[in-house]
């Protein structure tokens, strides 16, 4: 019998399923692969943002007045940080867009090659007090005026200092609630007037509103801006030498004799910037200044004395009154003695109070401190 031809399907359809099962295991496989390079890229990515991010916030932690104070409108400060043990690193810029007012960018880069890259932004302004000065002196008690002393209501700008703006217009050189509580002990000034202003003399009820002198705007007072002092001192203080004091060629505001460089000098002094806010603590208290020079935020809750020569630029508020004597001082920004318990004041020797807006918006903005603005601060770029 002739044998049959019995060709078998076995074969065809093994080969196929072998076929069809590669195929599967490759389309898995490169499934796999593009999940795992997407996953690693994601990770890659988000290590660039939250090390943008971190640097971003560090820099905004550490910020540092003396510093960004030194830097002119348009001109850029770089910080860098360097962590490429953990696949990262990033340069931070602060550029300042005007006297207040500060961009801040963080920009990242992680992964072999740099593959990702982020950058993230923050608008940065200066938060301060706003004080209504009346005139170069303002006072609610009764005051003393005499000797070779001088109180002087036009803007001064201070020796020396090329940063500030035109002078402004002519405050009064005393503001007071009732002109009859001063009194003149002789004036020797050569036949010159002891007071200078527009008005030399101002009335107003404002100067009897203690509220002027311890409200400053909508969201700072007495107790804000003092808990938030670069320098406290408790109790009976007297103080002499006051002056800028460096160490390793940078400012070191760790002396408390350090109250910053009011001098303006070519190369700048390391001290220039930093205009700290000064509190002496206690209402009982008086504080007693002979020598030296320093500029910021001078808050005193007692008494202050001064004589020596001792020359202060910014604000000056007191809640007791005020004594100059001998070679009394100088104070280049604007001076406010609330004098809770009606004292009297006492501004004799060749005491000078000249009114500076420049010296007081210095001071302000120095010692101010630094906020993410209210809104739309936060931005991520890419």
């Amino acid at each position: 019998m002739q044998p049959r031809n019995r060709s078998g399907f076995a074969l065809p359809i093994a080969i196929g399923a072998i076929v069809v099962i590669g195929t599967l295991v490759t389309g898995v496989f490169f499934a796999a692969t593009q999940e795992s390079r997407i996953g690693r890229n994601t990770v890659t990515q988000e290590r660039g943002f939250r090390s943008a991010e971190s640097a971003l916030n560090f820099a905004y932690g550490t910020w540092n007045n003396i510093t960004m104070n030194r830097l002119a409108t348009g001109a850029m400060s770089t910080q860098v940080f360097d962590s490429s043990a953990t696949g990262w690193r990033d340069t931070v810029r602060v550029t300042r867009l005007n006297s207040g007012t500060f961009m801040m960018t963080s920009t990242s880069y992680a992964g072999a090659a740099d593959t990702a890259r982020s950058r993230t932004g923050v608008v940065i302004r200066i938060i301060y007090p706003k004080f209504n000065f009346l005139g170069a002196l303002t006072v609610r008690g009764p005051n003393t005026i005499g000797g070779s002393s001088y109180i002087n209501g036009a803007d001064t700008i201070p020796t020396g200092w090329t940063e500030c703006p035109p002078a402004g217009v002519s405050q009064p050189g005393i503001a007071t609630q009732n002109r009859s509580t001063i009194n003149f002990s002789g004036c020797s000034r050569g036949g010159l007037p002891c007071i200078d202003g527009n008005p030399d003399i101002k009335v107003t009820s404002a100067a009897g509103d203690t509220t002027n002198y311890f409200v400053y705007g909508a969201d700072a007072n007495w107790a804000t801006l003092t808990a938030s002092a670069t320098r406290t001192f408790a109790g009976d203080q007297t103080l002499n030498g006051i002056g800028p004091v460096v160490s390793g060629g940078a400012c070191d505001t760790s002396n408390p004799m350090n109250w910053g460089d009011a001098n303006r000098a070519n190369p700048a002094g390391a001290c220039e910037s930093y205009f700290p806010i000064l509190y002496f603590s206690g209402r009982t208290n008086a504080v007693h200044i002979t020598t030296g020079k320093g500029q910021g935020i001078l808050l005193v809750d007692g008494d202050l004395i001064v004589d020596g020569g001792f020359e202060f630029y910014g604000p000056v508020i007191v809640r007791g009154h005020i004594t100059t004597q001998g070679t009394g001082g100088h104070f280049i920004g604007g001076v406010m003695a609330a004098d809770v318990d009606l004292e009297q004041n006492a501004i004799l020797g060749n005491a000078v109070i000249n009114y500076s807006s420049c010296s007081i918006n210095e001071s302000l903005v120095g010692s101010g401190i630094a906020k993410r603005v209210p809104h739309r601060s936060w931005a991520y770029v890419f």
